[in-house]
């Protein structure tokens, strides 16, 4: 009797109970690769929405993605005041409208950046950068030190932009992580994966990574990224998609 009703309590188990436990932790598992996923993505959005323009960049694997974070953008003097002047040695400019935020001393600005390869407009060279020897905070006339700016990149809208040293998001297929990438220094050839800086895992479990950059035209002033995420554990995966505008206004 006691085998008999033994099996009962068994098979009642196997039908009904362990169905509903194996779909509970099925469940649980694809929530928390959602969250690491998602989390994950919308932190490389953020970082794109205040990228350099013209400084994403993919590697040919589609596994990383380089950009230059801004930390501040202003327009600067061209007609009144202490106007920047290009095309000859200029040791300080005026803010119009509302100051420059800096977020260190000896701040790297950058002017009329276009992209990877295009002479003196290139931000990965320093070709368009310049140091600020002003203090961190607002300022409403920045002191710069450097060469003449070349004339190429006074154009409108006339911004300058505070920028900081370039971040990359790297996936790793065979350790199966996504790592942020940030302190490595400037390159004119994209790391993969950089050296030196600091690193942080964003994700784990990565099994699937694609990137890519898809601008309409060479001129034009805006692009897409889309990105790709995979994440699998204990046999469940989840895939997330996401298309981050960007802005390519110099």
């Amino acid at each position: 009797m006691v085998i008999a009703i033994t099996g009962v309590v068994v098979g009642i188990v196997s039908i009904f109970i362990l169905p509903a436990t194996t779909a509970y932790f099925s469940s649980a598992t694809r929530a928390q690769l959602t969250d690491q996923a998602d989390t994950a993505l919308r932190r490389i959005a953020r970082d794109l929405a205040v990228a350099l323009p013209n400084s994403t960049r993919v590697s040919s694997s589609a596994l990383s993605l380089e950009l230059i974070p801004v930390s501040g953008a202003a327009r600067y003097a061209v007609e009144s005041g202490d106007v920047l002047r290009f095309g000859v040695a200029d040791t300080s400019f005026d803010i119009v409208g509302p100051p420059l935020t800096l977020q260190s001393g000896n701040q790297r600005l950058a002017w009329y950046n276009l992209g990877a390869g295009v002479p003196d407009a290139d931000a990965y060279t320093l070709s368009n950068v310049r140091m600020a020897s002003n203090a961190a905070g607002s300022v409403s006339n920045v002191s710069i030190s450097g060469a003449a700016l070349p004339n190429a990149l006074q154009a409108p809208p006339f911004r300058v932009y505070a920028i900081e040293q370039p971040v990359t998001y790297r996936c790793d297929l065979t350790a199966g992580t996504l790592t942020r990438y940030a302190g490595y220094g400037f390159s004119s050839t994209q790391p993969d994966p950089p050296a030196g800086g600091s690193s942080a895992v964003l994700a784990r479990n990565v099994t699937g990574c694609l990137i890519s950059y898809d601008q309409p035209a060479i001129a034009a002033r805006y692009a897409f990224v889309t990105l790709r995420l995979q994440l699998s554990a204990n046999s469940e995966t989840v895939s997330l998609y996401h298309t981050v505008h960007v802005d390519n206004l110099p």
